[in-house]
């Protein structure tokens, strides 16, 4: 496979499998062509390719992603490295269990490290992985969250924004189907083996139309989805994810995901200095996932956390060595600053830098702010 993708016959065979897991994605052939517009296609990941889609808020797909595995499995081709921490899996001991769903309903159940490589290698009934946290865990020994977001900034903020940073196992069947839902921060995605179709659409422009989403809105069963429905949406994007490849996928995109070929995969939840802009006008606009899901009120400060951690960081940054900015996407500032005022309506604009949250943040970037004056820097 080349760094263009799939051929239209390829990308056509993945579309026709995916409806075999789930029908509400079928679309007639003479739609395709259609479709194919709105199909993103893999790139060859640089620095400069990612940090400048994560400031305008576009999904990428890279390869050539530095492998986030460590030691000797860094050196593999990715599925040989997909089969060795499979294997390494399946060699632990352990009793402790992980949240597993299970089976064409999805059924919750608990299992070892062991039992899911053991379900994973069978491959005869579909089950998907949400509850295998590796950082500061003992699954560092294979893998390197570092590698595929040492850029985060939850990561210099309190455990409860550490917390939400989620970095974990993506270990899945075929035709496992995870409905459409979405994530509170920007996230990534390493594939080590397998395939992934995703289709990805903005949360409030899919609302508009009938398309739900698990986490915005209570849902009896599925959530509801329509394939013209989707393809009519200026948003609508769709991504075939193999082998040492790295989704990048922006907070504001619900996403479907249909697993085609057994996968084993790393992903984490971040916010960083080139999304940092986008991000805090995304969860004071809207509110940020996390504060849907307390039902406690512990996590009513979060956001002034977050931001004043951004802020410490970038004070910090001034005069920090090069290859220190260069990790945060530190000179990525001022052009993240320049989209976001072009693209940002000129009330809510106003309305943010109103706001202490975001004001404590763009301050720090020479840009013309509405109504800087009024404000000390």
């Amino acid at each position: 496979m080349s760094d263009q993708g799939l051929s239209r016959e390829e990308l056509w065979n993945v579309v026709v499998a995916a409806e075999q897991y789930d029908d509400t994605v079928h679309i007639d052939h003479s739609l395709f062509s259609s479709m194919l517009k709105r199909y993103v296609a893999p790139m060859r990941f640089s620095r400069d390719t990612l940090f400048k889609h994560m400031l305008a808020g576009e999904a990428c797909l890279l390869t050539g992603f530095p492998q986030p595995a460590q030691g000797e499995l860094s050196d593999l081709p990715a599925e040989d490295a997909g089969m060795a921490i499979m294997h390494w899996l399946a060699s632990r001991r352990s009793k402790e269990t992980h949240r597993v769903f299970a089976g064409p309903t999805g059924v919750r159940r608990e299992l070892t490290l062991q039992e899911i490589a053991q379900k994973w290698r069978a491959n005869r009934t579909r089950f998907g992985v949400t509850d295998l946290h590796i950082r500061e865990s003992n699954m560092e020994k294979v893998i390197a969250p570092d590698i595929l977001s040492g850029f985060n900034l939850l990561r210099l903020s309190n455990q409860d924004a550490k917390d939400q940073e989620m970095f974990s196992f993506v270990i899945s069947s075929r035709g496992q189907v995870t409905d459409s839902h979405s994530d509170a921060p920007d996230s990534s995605n390493y594939c080590f083996t397998g395939q992934k179709y995703w289709l990805i659409w903005d949360t409030y422009e899919g609302a508009k139309c009938g398309l739900q989403d698990v986490d915005r809105v209570a849902v009896a069963g599925k959530a509801s989805f329509d394939m013209e429905r989707w393809l009519s949406l200026p948003s609508a994007r769709w991504v075939v994810v193999n082998p040492g490849q790295t989704l990048f996928l922006p907070a504001n995109y619900t996403h479907k995901v249909i697993t085609l070929e057994r996968y084993i995969g790393v992903g984490g939840f971040y916010i960083a200095l080139p999304n940092c802009l986008r991000l805090m006008n995304h969860w004071i606009t809207r509110g940020p996932l996390w504060l849907k899901r307390d039902r406690t009120g512990a996590l009513n400060d979060l956001l002034g956390d977050i931001a004043q951690s951004i802020h410490d960081t970038i004070v910090d940054l001034r005069d920090a060595p090069s290859i220190e900015r260069e990790k945060f996407g530190y000179d990525y500032l001022d052009e993240a600053a320049q989209v976001f005022i072009e693209t940002c309506p000129e009330d809510r604009l106003s309305a943010l830098y109103a706001d202490q949250r975001f004001r404590c943040i763009a301050d720090l970037i020479e840009a013309p702010w509405p109504g800087q004056h009024q404000h000390a820097m």
